[in-house]
Formats: C-alpha cells, structure tokens, sequence
C-alpha cells in the first residue's frame, strides 16, 4: 500500500478523529487526576467521588430491606429471580415486563450465585440485592460525576428524588431495570449535549433492554441539525426497530408470544388505549393530596416543568414531556418510581438556570463566552470507555445468560439426546441397557412432570393435562400426576377440561396409594366430589383434609382445607358454618388475609342481621388492608362495605373510591363495575346487605 492510499485509507475510517477522541481521554485523565495547577480539581472531584460512594452506600443499607418485598407483597424478589435457573418463572410477568429482559437475566445470574443444592440464604440474597441495586446508583453518579462540572447538586438531588420510592403511596417496588434504565438515559442524553451521535445510539440500544422508556431518547436524534432529516428520520427509525425486532425475536426464541409493543400488557393496538386510566390519572393530577405526583423526584419535576421552558433545552423538554405523557397513559402517577428515569435530566437543567442566576451576567461586548451550554467537565471523555466497557459487559453477560437459559428450558430435548448417546455406546450386557432405560425413564417422567407444572402456572391447562396423560401412560401409580391432572379436571376455567368423574376416580386413586394420610390429597379429593355434586361426601372428607393437616402440623394445608369447608359452607346458605371456620383460620395464623377478608365481608354484609359485626368487620378489614399496603382493590371495597355497615358513610365513600381506582389501574374491570354500584348505595346513605345467596 503507498502513502497516499494509506491516508485515503485512514481518512475514509476517520482514524484521525478516534485517535484525537484518545489523546482527549488521556489528557483529561491527567488533567483530573494530579497533573500540575490541577490540584483544586482533583480534590473537589475526589470530594465529590467520596460523597457518590457514600451515598451508594446508604442506598444499600436502604434497598437490601426490601430484596424480598413488603409484607403480604413478594413482587421484589419475585421479579428479580424471574430469570433464575432454579425457578425459572418469566412466563409468569406481564407481557410489557418480560421485555425487559437485561435486568431480568443479570438478576437471575447473580441469584444463582447464592443458590446451593436449590437452596438459599435469605440474609445472602438481601446482601446481593442492595450490592446490585446501590453498583447501579454509583455508576450513575459517576457518569454525572465525570461529565459536569457542578455535579455535587445533582449527585445529592438524585438520592433525594430516590428516597420517593420508598413512601407507601410508591408501593415499595424495587425493579432490576429501573436504575440501569436511568443510567443509559442519563447517558444518551449527556452523549447528545456533545454531539457524539453514535455512542447515544448505543447507550439507547443497550437501555432499551432493560426498560423501553430509553427508547423516547430516540427523539433527540429529530434535533440533530448537523444531519440532514433524512438521515435523521432514518436513524430514528433504526432505533426503533432494533427494539421492536429485537425484543421479539428474543422472547420468540424462549416461546414467549408477546406484541412488539405491550404497554399496559396489551396484546393488541386496541389494548394500547385504556380511556379509564387515563381519566383516573387525570384526577389524581386534579386531587390534592401530600402524596401528590407534583412532589415527586423530590419536586424537582414540576420544577422544571415550570423553568426548563427556552429554545436551548427544546429538545430535552420534548423528551420530558413525552416521556410524561407516555406515564399518563400507562403507568399509576402514585407509583413514584417511574418518575425516577427523568430525575437526572431534571436536575442538569435545573443547575443550568440556577449557575445562570448565580454568575455574573457577561457585560455587552465582553470577549468572555456567554452561558449557552452545559458547565461540561474537562474529564468527559472518559466517559466514551467507561460507557463501551459498561455496554460490552452487561450486554455480553446478559447474552450469555440468555443462551443459558435457552439450553435450560429444553429437558426434553436432552432426555432425547441423551437417549442416543446411551443406545449407541451400551456396555454389551442386557442388565445394564435396562437400567439405562429405567434411569431414562425417569427423567422423562420427571421432566413432563415439570413441562406440566409450568404449563398449569402460564395458564395453559389443555397442555398440561396432556403431560400429565403421558406421565400417567409411563407409570399408572405416579400421584403427582393423579393429582395435578385430578385438580385441572375439577377445577378448569374451560368447562370443556373438566371431567368430574374421572377427577374423584384419580384423586381417590391417589389417596389409596398414600393409606389416605396425605391432607393435600384428601383436599384435592374434596374438591373433586363437589364438582361431581357429591357436596356431603365432600364436606367429610374436606372435614378429614382439615383434620390431618393440623394433626401433622401442616399449616397451609390446615388454612386451605378451613377455606374450602367455608366456600362449601356459602354455597350451601350456611353464612354462621362458615364464619366459624374463618375464625378457625384466624386461631392458627393471624395474618390470613383470605380469612380476615371473608369475615369481615360477612360481618359487614350477611343477610342475617345477627351475624353482622360493623365494628369487627372494620377491624378484619383494617388490618387486612394493612397487611396488603392498601394495594388490593377488592380488599379496599370490602374495607368500604364495612365502614357503611358501623354506620361511618363518609368513609365508606372515600374507600371505595380508591377501591375503584386501584381496579381500573390494575385491569379489574368486574371489580370496578361492581364496586361503582356500591358507591353509589353508600353515597345515598345505605349499607349494603346481602340477599340469601353467596357473596361476591
């Protein structure tokens, strides 16, 4: 190659500008850290370091408190072990959370890491939940840090605006995706302030992945006027489908049917548009409250709103906006923790017009700069690294995961190849193929028991009935089948799978194989001979359920078979049967909540005037409602049926408007409906009473 090839070479490849980009990182990295007249720098910078460490520090004593949930609420480590090998449960998130699945796979890959003989420590796993969650926050304070000369104020607005998602009204939710989420977002936006398109670009592919709101960066590329809008409007595009095919040929390959946009957990465009929760949004916005979302990221949001209005931040108020109206649409304005995406542009823009304030205004004809960007530290292009080494390893180690993960879902498909292996390489002697088969045997019946168990958990029971055929077909005396499949017949949603007869002939089955010791199954087989119409044999032998489990000290068991004698109690017409088996419940375990709701429901509403209680009913309800955060809607209207029956109408209404509330937020249109019928009675000044019939 000669000279002038290779420079057309390097010109072409634009080496000269990488290399600058290097020379930049070098000698801001010396400039920061030490270099001469630099020493008032380097200790702010170091100061400022310190309090970012301090804080994710904090932060993890903060967190780790909740790496379970709260009470009664396991939704924290219930999603942060969703990707997890030993209860591998994805399939059971809503459909817009099962897209996020960076955070979804690195969470479960650190989850494995304390898991033993499928087993966990509880203090171990709270250590590794706040670790992950606080590594999280001091990256982002360190991309704050390294870009902006006054981050101080940001870095402490930041941890103010988190410490929201700890109030009740927040729900005490704490995701894998919502800081890395924020920490990309803050990236791609800081990125764009300095023209570096392409690794914006990047930091928006990889956030995306962990929550789909990074996506709405993508309309900054529309305010790049250095490009002409063609290739504007072409590189927006691009970002979009990245996600969009991404995200469905991902969960395609783990067999996950999901639409490319799932907001709301829409299946469809028609599911897009909820018109109910956009107008109880509406009306919290118009309701004043001390939880109010006008307060959230510690106020600094509607701050600015109010201040960020001038061309220079056009494109970042496009971005607060839509990201704001998007929230509007789909998300509950009292769950403060999806506001926290948006808190670190928030408190750029707020230190921008406040450093315009406090310094000096130039004087007319003055040769200094005037203030028309961003207090952009001399170290920012250590960012560029720090940003590629940060989407390599989280996006390498979540790829790998992902194939893991594949490989692990497919038992069958190694029992299969297994089976190859051993038939082509026998020993030579009919003993040992036998028990070859036989250990093979084992782990088909073992792995179409798992098949059915997660078919039965992602509401597909047509599928799971057939493995359990095929485990019935392999061994006719396997009573985990014999019960999975005796349920599924009595117990289907699709009237269509159930079959009464063969579900008492299984489970009865399963009960002489056990010498009728197993509580479990003789409530199975309770259930069964009520759906057969055989309501006396299944009194009794919900009655022996009942007896066995607490004789053998099995508590759940004890509680479901109490819950099924009151069911079978308030079909039958018998209200004071089953008010005594809720207090039975209650006797053994005081925080039941099926058992507190029920009571009190019957207490406020029983047709017989002698079993209603009002001021016991709003005690159950009270603390059942308590024991749920105030979270569960069809809880809150029985709080509210209670509230009416002592006679307190005022708040009666007050509950079961927010009853109505949380139903329309979270899809429960029934409850919804049922519940505005209620208020109605309660605002003209009645209780509601039961005719003779079941409840609710």
């Amino acid at each position: 190659m000669n000279l002038r090839n290779r420079k057309d070479w390097m010109e072409r490849f634009n080496f000269s500008s990488l290399r600058a980009q290097l020379m930049n990182c070098r000698r801001a990295m010396g400039e920061a850290f030490g270099a001469p007249g630099r020493g008032i720098q380097w200790r702010f910078l170091f100061f400022e370091l310190f309090v970012a460490f301090s804080l994710s520090v904090t932060y993890y004593f903060l967190v780790e408190n909740f790496a379970i949930g709260s009470p009664n609420d396991y939704t924290n480590g219930w999603v942060f072990t969703s990707c997890s090998f030993p209860g591998f449960h994805l399939d059971k998130l809503g459909d817009v959370w099962k897209g996020r699945l960076s955070g979804l796979l690195l969470s479960g890959w650190l989850f494995d890491s304390v898991v033993k003989d499928n087993q966990f420590g509880v203090e171990q796993y709270e250590r590794l939940f706040g670790l992950y969650q606080s590594l999280w926050l001091f990256l982002l304070f360190l991309a704050v840090i390294f870009a902006l000369r006054h981050s101080l104020f940001i870095v402490l607005g930041i941890f103010a605006g988190l410490m929201y998602g700890f109030t009740p009204a927040s729900g005490l939710y704490v995701y894998p995706w919502d800081l890395p989420a924020t920490l990309f977002f803050t990236l791609a936006v800081l990125f764009f302030e300095r023209r570096q398109m392409w690794l914006m670009a990047a930091a928006i592919c990889a956030g995306c992945f962990f929550k789909e709101t990074v996506l709405v960066c993508a309309l900054l590329v529309l305010f790049a006027t250095h490009w002409k809008w063609g290739k504007r409007v072409l590189i927006f595009a691009g970002l979009v489908a990245v996600y969009v095919l991404g995200k469905k040929w991902l969960l395609n390959q783990l067999h996950f049917q999901v639409a490319a946009f799932s907001m709301n957990n829409a299946t469809n465009w028609a599911g897009l548009f909820r018109r109910a929760l956009l107008i109880e949004n509406f009306k919290a916005l118009l309701s004043p409250t001390l939880n109010h979302a006008i307060f959230v990221n510690a106020g600094t949001l509607a701050a600015v709103l109010a201040l960020g209005w001038r061309r220079r931040f056009l494109p970042y108020m496009a971005v607060i906006v839509v990201y704001l109206g998007g929230q509007l649409m789909y998300g509950g304005l009292n769950e403060f923790r999806i506001f926290i995406q948006i808190l670190p542009l928030s408190l750029i823009l707020l230190s921008e017009r406040w450093q315009e304030y406090a310094e000096p205004r130039v004087a007319a004809g003055s040769s200094a700069p005037s203030v028309t960007a961003w207090a952009l530290r001399e170290t920012f292009p250590v960012l560029m690294p720090l940003t590629i080494v940060l989407i390599v390893l989280s996006s390498g180690i979540a790829g790998w995961r992902y194939c893991k993960i594949r490989e692990n879902l497919q038992p069958d498909r190694r029992g299969f190849s297994e089976l190859g292996r051993r038939n082509l390489e026998p020993e030579g002697h009919v003993s040992n193929l036998n028990v070859e088969y036989q250990l093979l045997r084992k782990d088909y019946i073992q792995a179409e028991l798992e098949l059915a168990r997660i078919s039965t958990e992602s509401q597909r029971p047509a599928e799971a009935i057939n493995h359990y055929q095929r485990v019935l077909a392999a061994d006719t005396n396997s009573v985990a089948a014999m019960s999975g499949l005796s349920w599924l017949r009595a117990t289907a949603s699709d009237t269509r799978l159930r079959n009464a007869d063969e579900a008492v002939r299984l489970a009865e089955r399963a009960c002489q194989l056990t010498l009728n010791r197993d509580a479990s199954l003789e409530g199975i087989l309770a259930v069964a001979c009520a759906e057969a119409g055989r309501l006396s044999n299944a009194v009794v032998t919900a009655q022996k359920a009942h007896a066995l489990a607490l004789a053998q000290g099995q508590k759940d068991v004890y509680v479901q078979a109490e819950l099924d004698l009151a069911k079978a109690s308030i079909d039958n017409q018998r209200p004071a049967e089953a008010m005594k088996h809720y207090q039975s419940i209650l006797a053994v375990d005081t925080n039941s909540v099926a058992a507190m709701s029920s009571l009190s429901w019957l207490c406020a509403t029983a047709s017989d005037p002698r079993l209603r209680n009002g001021n016991e009913a709003v005690r159950l309800a009270e603390r059942a409602c308590q024991l749920t955060q105030n979270q569960e809607a069809s809880l809150v209207g029985i709080l509210a049926a209670a509230y009416a029956e002592a006679g307190r109408l005022s708040n009666a209404v007050v509950a079961a408007e927010k009853a109505r509330t949380l139903a329309l937020a979270q899809g429960q249109k029934d409850v919804a409906a049922r519940t505005e019928q209620l208020l109605k009675l309660y605002k003209s000044g009645q209780p509601y009473h039961q005719e003779a019939g079941p409840a609710p």
